[in-house]
């Protein structure tokens, strides 16, 4: 029977960032890299709004495209379009705390983001249970989120797909060290 310090870990993943200065993290459990998420340069010369921010998950067997599309007053809201293996769109409300999740082969779940920096980021289903929570990470470890396993019934390519996009979501929010 494993220890509770041996399952807690393996319900903890990080995002790591091996260079600083690169838009490149990888998802990890301990020190096996089981993920990554790779954002493609910006154009020289973008208004915010406008910007696509386009990135690429990828595990050992999915690929995921991910951008969004900003609307609303000020560009407040956004649609966030995955393509790729599970194909889908997180439609988020203003500022990016709430919103939801349709992904192909996947039940609807929810985001529900918090507003301070150091505040943690949910997927939950439609009831209300968490499925995965993304937390602060460590600037000089170059972590940028931890990420907690909350259900343990969830699919590992489900949850790498999830934690790539709650980064993601994480960085639109300005809230991961870079």
């Amino acid at each position: 029977m494993p220890s509770i310090d041996e399952e807690a870990a393996a319900n903890e993943l990080i995002w790591y960032q091996p260079q600083r200065f690169k838009r490149e993290f990888e998802l990890r459990r301990g020190q096996e890299v089981i993920g990554r998420l790779q954002f493609q340069p910006s154009p020289t010369v973008s208004w915010e709004r406008a910007n696509r921010h386009r990135a690429f998950a990828e595990t050992s067997d999915s690929r995921w495209s991910i951008s969004v599309t900003r609307h609303g007053f000020l560009g407040l809201k956004a649609n966030i379009e995955v393509e790729g293996t599970n194909s889908g769109i997180l439609e988020a409300g203003f500022l990016l705390l709430n919103g939801n999740l349709k992904i192909a082969q996947m039940s609807a779940l929810r985001w529900v983001g918090g507003l301070a920096r150091r505040s943690s980021d949910y997927f939950q289903d439609m009831q209300g249970s968490p499925i995965l929570r993304l937390d602060q990470g460590n600037f000089f470890d170059n972590i940028n989120a931890r990420v907690s396993i909350l259900s343990p019934t969830a699919p590992l390519p489900f949850i790498a797909l999830l934690a790539s996009l709650g980064l993601y979501m994480r960085i639109l929010m300005n809230k991961v060290n870079r």
